[in-house]
């Protein structure tokens, strides 16, 4: 888990709360019980819109006061409280789909840092090359085809 005060990731989150209602809480109980577990800015925020749901306040109300980075565990969970349905599915779906994004995202930082780095490592790797593979060669050719070098 991150330390305290910084933010947990919605994977983790998505994670614990699919945990929590396989273990047979509710969506407001698995909401609450992570928020509580996670603490720091994240539980708060969980905590929150677990509290302001069992208040009265309309499932999007709550959600939109917690903030636009909760939309994927709030949409894995919104079939769920609106009609009723199983939020397994939902989640492990969810969950999958931030692991692919997560992926492609590293897949694509990989490959620009590559780029980055062609320049630099050939500016480095150039001179060596010159100095110990060519150098020493056209030294050896010079002193064996009876060139004076100085």
């Amino acid at each position: 888990m991150p330390g305290v005060g910084e933010a947990v990731p919605v994977s983790t989150a998505l994670t614990l709360v699919a945990a929590a209602i396989a273990a047979g809480l509710d969506v407001l109980g698995a909401l609450s019980a992570v928020g509580e577990a996670m603490g720091g800015p994240s539980g708060r925020e969980l905590g929150a819109v677990a509290r302001d749901v069992a208040a009265g306040v309309p499932w999007e109300g709550a959600w939109s006061a917690a903030g636009a980075r909760w939309a994927p565990l709030e949409g894995a969970l919104r079939p769920c409280w609106v009609a009723g349905a199983a939020p397994g599915a939902s989640l492990e779906a969810t969950s999958r789909a931030l692991a692919g994004t997560a992926r492609r995202e590293g897949e694509k930082a990989m490959a620009e840092l590559g780029v980055a780095l062609a320049l630099p490592l050939t500016l480095c790797l150039l001179p060596a090359f010159t100095l110990v593979g060519i150098l020493p060669m056209v030294i050896a050719v010079a002193m064996g085809a009876g060139v004076s070098l100085g």
